[in-house]
C-alpha cells in the first residue's frame, strides 16, 4: 500500500510550505485543487501555485493534481503547461461531472486520468458512464471517504463498500482512498476484506504537531 500525502490549501504559499515540510518522506503527493464551486471550498488556484511549483524540477518528486472544479478542462489546459518543468503524473476528476475520457485521454496523452466517486456516486454510475469502453483502460479509481472540499470532514466508513464493488466488478487496475485517513480510520480500512492501494492522508500529516512520529506510524502499520 501506497501513501500519497494529500495538500489543499486557501494560500498559494502554504501548498510549498507543506511540500517542503513532508518530501523529506515522501516523493510524491496529491494537490488539491477546489473552485468553491463544485465543492463548497475554494483553493488557491493553479495559476497562483504554477510559479512556486517550478522550484521542483526534480523528477524524484511527482505530482497528482485532484481537480474538484466544474470546468475541469480549462485546468488541465493550465497543467499541460507545467509539465516542462514539473513531474505530473495523473490528474484527477470527479465521474459525477461525466468527463468524456476516450477524449481527455486522445487530447492530453502526457497525462494519466483518474476518476473519484464521491461519497453520494455509486460504482454503478462508473460502470454505466464506462459502458461503451472497457473499464481496465482506466488506471486509477479514487475514493472520496469524506464529502469533498474541507481536511478534517468526518470519516463515511459506509464508503469502503466501493473497493470490494470495484473489485467485483473486475476492476484490477489501481484504487486509492482520499479523506479522514488517519491513526482512527486506517485499522477500520485495514480491517477490510479488500483494501485500497494508495492511501491520501490530508491533515493527519499537514496539521500534525509530531511529524515524524505519525510517518512512523503509517510505515510501521502499513508494513
Amino acid at each position: 500500500m501506497e501513501i500519497f500525502p494529500s495538500i489543499l490549501e486557501k494560500e498559494a504559499q502554504n501548498y510549498i510550505v507543506q511540500i517542503s515540510k513532508l518530501s523529506p518522506y515522501f516523493n510524491h503527493f496529491q494537490i488539491d485543487i477546489a473552485d468553491g464551486i463544485f465543492v463548497p471550498n475554494k483553493t488557491a488556484q493553479i495559476d497562483e501555485i504554477a510559479e512556486l511549483l517550478n522550484r521542483y524540477t526534480d523528477k524524484n518528486i511527482s505530482f497528482e493534481f485532484h481537480l474538484m472544479i466544474k470546468d475541469f478542462e480549462t485546468e488541465i489546459k493550465k497543467l499541460k503547461k507545467l509539465i516542462n518543468f514539473l513531474n505530473i503524473t495523473t490528474v484527477l476528476i470527479h465521474a459525477s461531472l461525466s468527463p468524456n475520457y476516450q477524449q481527455l485521454t486522445t487530447n492530453y496523452p502526457d497525462f494519466s486520468f483518474g476518476l473519484v466517486l464521491n461519497p453520494e456516486d455509486s460504482v454503478e454510475q462508473l460502470l454505466k458512464l464506462f459502458k461503451p469502453l472497457n473499464l481496465q483502460t482506466l488506471p486509477l479509481v479514487q475514493i472520496m471517504s469524506v464529502n469533498p472540499g474541507y481536511q478534517g470532514n468526518p470519516f463515511l466508513p459506509e464508503t469502503l463498500r466501493k473497493i470490494e464493488q470495484l473489485r467485483q466488478a473486475n476492476y484490477r487496475n489501481k484504487i486509492s482512498l482520499d479523506g479522514a485517513v488517519s491513526d482512527r480510520t486506517i485499522p477500520l480500512i485495514l480491517a477490510q476484506k479488500y483494501r485500497p492501494d494508495i492511501l491520501c492522508p490530508g491533515s493527519f500529516l499537514t496539521r500534525a504537531n509530531d511529524l515524524n512520529k505519525r510517518v512512523n506510524y503509517l510505515k510501521r502499520l502499513l508494513r
